[in-house]
């Protein structure tokens, strides 16, 4: 795993969405855009709805927190929200 500057601390997002064919493919897009390391990503789509959880690392705090904005605003995208990653904040130290 790639250790974290001690500027920056980890991230998880929590996404639903519209079950579209490429959603996770939308849901990454601004990912690296933001020059975001994802450290893990979970997707589970049914019918009704796609969630992903996207950890991640490499973001100061004010940039996580755009980068949840831009996904609120990508098409199919329902809810965005973001925490701290329990498992890359303990990375961290």
């Amino acid at each position: 795993m790639l250790a974290p500057d001690r500027h920056q601390t980890g991230h998880e997002f929590h996404v639903e969405a519209d079950p579209d064919l490429d959603v996770l493919l939308r849901i990454l897009g601004p990912f690296a855009v933001q020059g975001a390391v994802i450290a893990d990503v979970r997707h589970v789509q049914t019918e009704t709805a796609a969630w992903s959880v996207l950890e991640v690392i490499g973001l100061d705090p004010d940039r996580a927190e755009l980068l949840r904005l831009r996904l609120s605003q990508v098409p199919s995208v329902r809810t965005v929200r973001l925490g701290a990653s329990l498992a890359l904040v303990g990375a961290a130290k």
